[in-house]
């Protein structure tokens, strides 16, 4: 949401105001404020006409996923649109720089909290990306590197984590609360990490993400086989409205690269535009 503010002349009138009752529902205002951000972002939005099918295919499919519940069950075939949802306080900035600590390393207060907010709580669950104090698209090489070197990084975090749930479990005060976890956090991030359901939300999450992850690391795990990673191999996943609303997309997207302005876009004129690509 922040990025469609700040790369686009989208108007805040048409942002998500209701309150979400489901992971799924929050999934699927995600992928659609993805598709949003791409149709009104005017510069630097795509390369070329292929690479803008690439993104607004992607962005289809990642809707669809989100739509039919299975971006909340991670790679399980499974539905879980009927099981309930929770959510949890999940900051986007919490790292080393924001906590603070005493001459004795105690931690006393955790500062920045302007990207806190209640998400589900399978965020939580995923391996902090700050590790390594960088994250995977500022890493050299990109993100298979930064995996490499995240991984021995993690497998230390996660030690330590088991020591201080071991701990807990020997304090008959709190023993009772972590015995109730089917899975313990070190345990679900470890999951996370090694099934790479970390990379559903990342890409749920970051903009400027999304579309490497989706086509290297999601797309043939959700639709099988694509040679290409590219849109070629996933036409025939899209409906007749999907396909019907893409060329004019791409001719929309490929007239705006002739100009670099900001286009100031009023309630009336967004919720048009949005109406011809959230089919």
């Amino acid at each position: 949401m922040n990025s469609l503010l700040e790369f686009t002349g989208f108007t805040p009138t048409l942002l998500p105001s209701q309150q979400y009752s489901s992971s799924d529902e929050w999934y699927s205002a995600l992928a659609d404020i993805h598709l949003a951000q791409l149709t009104f972002q005017h510069n630097d939005a795509v390369l070329d006409e292929d690479d803008a099918r690439d993104k607004y295919v992607a962005r289809q499919l990642f809707r669809r996923l989100a739509s039919d519940g299975r971006l909340d069950s991670g790679f399980e075939m499974k539905d879980n649109r009927n099981s309930a949802s929770k959510f949890r306080l999940y900051s986007e900035d919490l790292r080393p720089s924001n906590v603070l600590i005493d001459k004795d390393l105690c931690v006393v207060g955790v500062i920045d909290w302007e990207f806190a907010y209640a998400a589900p709580e399978q965020f939580s669950f995923d391996p902090p990306w700050w590790l390594l104090l960088k994250s995977p698209e500022y890493w050299p090489s990109g993100y298979t590197p930064w995996m490499e070197a995240y991984e021995p990084r993690l497998e230390t975090s996660l030690r330590v984590l088991e020591g201080e749930e071991t701990k807990i479990r020997a304090s008959s005060e709190i023993a009772g609360g972590m015995a109730s976890l089917s899975l313990s956090l070190s345990q679900r991030m470890r999951k996370s990490w090694e099934s790479k359901t970390w990379m559903i939300n990342y890409a749920a999450r970051n903009s400027w993400a999304f579309d490497f992850i989706f086509w290297r690391f999601l797309d043939a795990r959700y639709f099988g086989l694509n040679e290409e990673t590219d849109y070629h191999a996933r036409l025939g996943l899209l409906t007749q409205q999907e396909i019907e609303a893409m060329e004019p997309f791409v001719k929309m997207k490929l007239e705006e690269g002739k100009e670099r302005i900001l286009v100031l876009w009023d309630h009336e004129s967004a919720a048009d535009q949005l109406a011809k690509v959230m089919v």
